[in-house]
């Protein structure tokens, strides 16, 4: 299976970002980014020395406490994320360990991705939004 990488640059939040960043969540939050998969590990450079304006880790926590925002605004469900994506726990064990329906805990942790990669997000809170789409249940 080929690993999928992304640069800070190419990040929008999308599905799959987002579950790039919540694997690499330890070493974003010490400040580095997840070194390509194919790099050779030569790190000279022929263009001479480059200056930048911020630290290195500026970028890598910056993108990873976004990210972390954007699931505690959606409550629950993105503990279930993170438990799942991060932590790596099945959801068969979440749903027993929530005391929650299998389907639910696919479909809770489905909306959080969803609501946390989406255009509106910014304008309609979590709950807001999932009665807009017609999928709230009270929980």
């Amino acid at each position: 299976m080929i690993e999928v990488w992304f640069s800070y640059g190419e990040i929008r939040y999308s599905k799959p970002q987002i579950l790039f960043l919540l694997a690499h969540k330890d070493l974003l939050e010490r400040g580095y980014w997840v070194p390509r998969h194919d790099d050779s590990g030569y790190l000279g450079s022929s263009k001479g020395r480059a200056y930048k304006h911020e630290g290195y880790f500026v970028k890598p926590i910056v993108i990873i406490a976004e990210l972390t925002t954007r699931l505690d605004a959606t409550g629950d469900d993105g503990k279930l994320v993170i438990e799942r994506y991060y932590l790596e726990v099945d959801e068969l064990d979440l749903a027993d360990k929530h005391r929650l329906d299998y389907w639910t805990v696919i479909s809770r942790i489905d909306k959080a991705i969803k609501y946390c990669s989406g255009e509106y997000r910014k304008r309609l809170s979590y709950t807001a939004w999932q009665i807009s789409r017609g999928i709230y249940q009270r929980q």
